[in-house]
């Protein structure tokens, strides 16, 4: 019988054994490797095929009704397979899924927005996850429609105009009319956010968005093969049963421990629990949340009860700003952090009222660790003044607006200021300026912070016009 052992030295039979084994390592290597780059069979392309012009139209979106604020419901589900999609960065230059997928790495793909409080406060995780998991993952934003565009409706939670956390932060952006205006907005979340990772633009028809969305905060993790692994509807948030680091220690096969919620918190509040604004602006009573506990805490905010004036709403804003719809949310509060408070009151434009919110917040793992608190807000044509003053129909302008070191208030007509008054988004009285006697005046900022202010333009004794006014 024939033998190769018997036909070779047994040095002979080991340097053969050897180089058979060698041979079959290397075939199943190059096996392993043509199974790792081999390209996914993704869903049909959702677009967006060439590199968009800076001056296309950005498409308009449709208002939610009563949308899931959890953003879970949505497509894509964990499991599904997901839509191959080609788009592009602030250079030009192009990522195609299917073939990022090719290279054998799961994908975390994050959706971006600069006017989403939630998202900016995830940027150090975002950056994280590509310092630690680079070599193991494969992490990218895509840079979508604005959550809180000041000049418009949110497309997820359904409200108007800007929210206090991004104006006090001198954030007003106007949702996007153009592909430029788009690449701007992303340029500043980079720039002043600090975001490292890379970053893709949405298609101006908000292709990426309308099948990866709704949310503003919306994470994936994708594995290879273009299924999806896990999906967040808020990226990384506990309280929703989503946990970043643990998905990636499950996707790697390790065991997670997580997180335990056991320690305990303090409020205290940053205005009054009364508060007064002009008819139609945002009221807000605001607190800050603190944990020094040594634990993360899970917080429950509930409001007990709304009552309001017609046409009035109120709306829970934490580290998520949510729709007056939402009665009950819950967040987790890392140990060693403060959470800043907003309860939105938005009053009506045409008619002076008032609103009342009774709020409840509490430890879900200590019910004696709760504070409730009765808040009340109340608009006002005069504002502080409590002196019915008619308001000249005069045409009053202010650029630029938002400002950093000076803001041109002018008027219309040929009424002159005489004076202006300017208040704080509490109704304090923090400037007036005297003898005027103009048509315009230059206000430096000098002492005042950033955020946002009330001016009343004065014509000789009588109240001519009144301006919102935003420092940043």
């Amino acid at each position: 019988m024939f033998s190769v052992k018997a036909m070779l030295t047994n040095s002979a039979y080991m340097k053969y054994f050897s180089f058979a084994c060698r041979c079959a390592l290397a075939t199943a290597f190059t096996f392993s490797t043509l199974l790792i780059f081999a390209q996914p069979v993704l869903l049909p392309s959702i677009g967006v095929g060439q590199l968009p012009d800076d001056a296309d139209t950005v498409c308009g979106y449709p208002m939610p009704v009563s949308p899931d604020m959890t953003f879970d419901s949505y497509s894509y589900q964990n499991g599904e397979t997901i839509a191959d999609f080609t788009l592009y960065d602030l250079n030009g230059d192009s990522v195609n899924m299917a073939n990022l997928l090719s290279f054998g790495k799961a994908v975390v793909i994050v959706g971006l927005n600069y006017t989403c409080p939630y998202v900016r406060n995830k940027v150090s995780i975002y950056n994280d996850i590509q310092t630690t998991y680079g070599n193991q993952v494969t992490i990218i934003g895509i840079y979508h429609l604005e959550a809180h565009p000041d000049d418009d409706f949110s497309p997820n939670s359904g409200t108007f105009g800007n929210v206090a956390a991004n104006v006090n932060a001198g954030i007003v952006v106007d949702q996007h009319n153009t592909y430029a205006d788009r690449k701007a907005a992303a340029q500043d979340l980079i720039t002043n956010e600090g975001l490292n990772i890379p970053v893709y633009l949405d298609g101006p028809c908000n292709e990426w968005w309308s099948n990866f969305g709704p949310g503003p905060a919306t994470g994936y993790i994708i594995k290879p093969d273009g299924t999806v692994f896990v999906r967040h509807g808020w990226f990384d948030k506990f309280a929703n049963g989503h946990d970043i680091y643990c998905d990636l220690d499950s996707l790697f096969g390790v065991t997670c421990t997580g997180t335990s919620p056991t320690g305990q918190f303090t409020m205290a509040l940053t205005t009054n629990d009364t508060v007064y604004g002009l008819p139609g602006a945002t009221i807000d009573v605001e607190a800050d949340l603190i944990n020094t506990s040594g634990a993360d805490v899970l917080i429950e905010i509930e409001r007990d009860q709304n009552n309001l004036d017609v046409n009035w709403e109120s709306a829970i804003c934490a580290d998520v700003c949510l729709n007056p719809l939402t009665d009950l949310y819950t967040f987790l509060l890392p140990d060693g952090e403060t959470q800043h408070f907003w309860m939105h009151f938005y009053s009506d434009p045409a008619l002076e009222g008032e609103g009342h919110t009774k709020m409840v917040f509490r430890n879900t793992n200590d019910f004696s660790n709760q504070y409730v608190y009765d808040f009340h807000a109340f608009s006002d044509t005069t504002f502080v003044t409590n002196v019915r003053e008619t308001v000249r129909q005069t045409r009053v302008t202010a650029y630029p607006n938002p400002f950093t070191t000076s803001i041109l208030i002018s008027t219309g007509n040929p009424t002159l200021i005489s004076a202006i008054r300017l208040y704080n988004i509490e109704g304090a009285l923090v400037r007036t300026i005297d003898n005027i006697n103009d048509h315009s005046i230059l206000l430096q900022r000098e002492n005042l912070s950033d955020g946002m202010y009330y001016a009343e333009i004065l014509g000789g004794t009588e109240l001519i016009g009144r301006q919102k006014i935003i420092v940043q």
